[in-house]
């Protein structure tokens, strides 16, 4: 191959590089949202039939956990941002958050029904940020 075709090759690769790039920025970030957040609240009467509801609704059926967190984007940004404390790679908000967690009932035919038990709870929150985004949910404190 000619040094001009070898020139052609390297900038088809960057060019395919660079358009595929903007539509992955957001993955991990939009991941986050579809597994995490639901604001408002959803409304499925109390909080165990909320998680069996949920649940299903993410695709999370039979998981064995998933925290709810009942706040709107810009506040979860902001975490990552101004409202937040970075201590080794996690990020703790400032702010406190509405949360539902649920988790998989273990005991009995309810276990293999997928049974929840859920709590609200209003409390801090930890996640894993990437480019001013949260991306991984944590923990709450």
């Amino acid at each position: 191959m000619s040094p001009s075709g070898y020139t052609l090759c390297l900038l088809l690769l960057v060019a395919a590089v660079w358009l595929w790039l903007p539509c992955c920025e957001g993955k991990d970030y939009r991941g986050f949202l579809k597994r995490h957040q639901d604001n408002p609240k959803s409304n499925y009467g109390g909080n165990n039939n909320y998680c069996y509801n949920m649940m299903r609704r993410k695709g999370l059926k039979c998981a064995g956990s998933n925290t709810f967190i009942h706040a709107s984007e810009e506040q979860l940004k902001s975490i990552c941002n101004s409202r937040g404390q970075i201590l080794k790679g996690i990020t703790t908000s400032k702010t406190l958050f509405a949360i539902t967690v649920c988790q998989r009932r273990r005991r009995g035919l309810r276990w293999r029904l997928c049974r929840y038990k859920g709590k609200s709870k209003i409390r801090r929150i930890r996640v894993i940020c990437k480019k001013g985004l949260p991306v991984r949910y944590i923990s709450y404190l």
